[in-house]
């Protein structure tokens, strides 16, 4: 979070439907007279010339610009596309919806001073010094920080935008009617049922009871755990478009302040980013699904004894049995180096198939052996570059999510691959987001032992 300081406030979010809808379906046909008659795979393959795939990523940048004109839940939509949709969309248009920053013009004081009003009920309002100045703001809300005038106590509030909740379907259509009059989204059942599930998320982020339960939930869990802090909220400050927490402080992990620690208490910090994630995949069965540097602050302490403090809770996704089970043994089959296993698992899941040709199988288990190289640093099958002098698993010079990243989309990209269920790309993404702020961390530990309960079977 950081004060906003460098951009002027607006006065209202444009989030009339018909206005909302006219600028993207001008997107939609000025994108769509360049579009070609092929598939998305065959448009995006590497048999073309550097001068057509110079125009091709013109036009895909033109295509992402427009959509990034249009604030409250179109950015979000193409975060969520660009987050997950790797299986889904051509790498250049992935890599394109990542340029769209979730970080907009905060709404003017006076009309977030009436919405608080309205939400809040002028008694506890009246309770609240609240800071004018956002914390920070994003498309579908913003933060401001706030004192109790009678406790003292140090508050942060999150806002929903007045009327921002309603464009979420229709912004959403348009934006999937935008990518399909392209030809850069097909229309199969999967990819239906993999946009119910968006639909479904982007309205979870709005309705901040859920998250406010899913908050309650992580706090009470990690209560006592000297790792972790989480916000404890204030339900008379509360509804569902206004949550209200402990103002709680830290560093951003990728600042220069947490890269000057020791290495020792890096490793700590990192040892316990893996370990909650284990935890919420193996006990918890239910996983805070972006892992976006945002919502992880560190604080540090004299003592050495460094804690993260957890933030944003409106994405936590429940992961069931069926898929959880299967899913954990393709994570312990991978460890073991078993290939068959690990095979197993990704047919049982439908995205493999064991009539694929030999090498088609074989290039995925590559990639699953590769998946949990942390979780088994001593193995023969660790690259010599991601260990250190130590025989510590080096996470920044490994750099392990670039190489499963490029594997995984040449993957997606043969006629042998089908969509696997959403719950992986959720639960990938959110292993490889751990991976990514260990690294920038530029830990160095192995992960063997925080992942030897679960394979000894002690944890279950």
């Amino acid at each position: 979070m950081s004060d906003r300081d460098d951009k002027p406030a607006i006065k209202r979010l444009k989030t009339g439907a018909f206005s909302r809808r006219l600028q993207l379906s001008g997107a939609s046909v000025r994108y769509g007279a360049r579009a070609l008659t092929q598939s998305a795979r065959e448009r995006f393959s590497d048999s073309d010339s550097p001068k057509a795939r110079a125009q091709r990523q013109h036009n895909v940048d033109r295509f992402v610009a427009e959509i990034g004109k249009l604030k409250g839940s179109v950015v979000k939509v193409g975060q969520i596309l660009a987050t997950y949709g790797e299986y889904l969309l051509p790498p250049e248009v992935v890599e394109a919806l990542h340029t769209l920053v979730d970080d907009t013009p905060p709404l003017q004081w006076k009309v977030m001073e009436k919405t608080l009003r309205r939400r809040l009920g002028e008694q506890r309002f009246a309770e609240l010094d609240i800071d004018p100045k956002p914390l920070a703001a994003a498309s579908m809300g913003q933060v401001h920080r706030a004192t109790h005038r009678v406790t003292g106590e140090k508050l942060c509030i999150k806002v929903q935008y007045p009327g921002v909740a309603k464009t979420i379907d229709a912004d959403l259509n348009a934006v999937i009617r935008l990518l399909r009059l392209a030809r850069l989204l097909e229309s199969t059942r999967a990819v239906d049922d993999w946009l119910r599930d968006v639909r479904e998320l982007l309205h979870q982020e709005v309705d901040y009871r859920c998250e406010r339960e899913h908050l309650e939930q992580a706090r009470a869990a990690l209560a006592g755990d000297p790792h972790y802090i989480v916000p404890r909220v204030y339900p008379e400050y509360s509804s569902d478009k206004l949550l209200t927490m402990s103002y709680e402080p830290g560093l951003p992990a990728n600042s220069a302040a947490v890269a000057a620690l020791s290495q020792g208490r890096r490793n700590v910090l990192g040892r316990a980013l893996l370990r909650l994630f284990l935890t919420e995949l193996y006990d918890w069965r239910s996983m805070q699904t972006d892992p976006n540097f945002g919502n992880y602050l560190v604080r540090t302490h004299e003592s050495g004894h460094d804690q993260w403090v957890l933030l944003d809770f409106g994405a936590m996704r429940a992961i069931p049995d069926s898929f959880g089970q299967r899913f954990t043994a393709m994570i312990e089959a991978s460890c073991r180096g078993d290939r068959a296993g690990f095979l197993d698992g990704a047919i049982a899941l439908g995205f493999m198939k064991a009539d694929f040709p030999a090498q088609v199988l074989e290039d995925f288990a590559d990639i699953g052996m590769a998946l949990t190289e942390p979780l088994k640093a001593g193995s023969s099958e660790v690259p010599a570059q991601a260990l250190g002098g130590g025989g510590q698993y080096h996470w920044r010079d490994a750099e392990l999510p670039k190489r499963i990243g490029k594997r995984a989309i040449q993957a997606s990209l043969s006629r042998y691959f089908a969509l696997p269920p959403k719950e992986f790309m959720y639960v990938m993404r959110k292993l490889m987001g751990v991976y990514a702020i260990v690294a920038a961390l530029d830990a160095e530990f192995n992960g063997d032992e925080l992942m030897a309960p679960y394979l000894s079977g002690d944890k279950r």
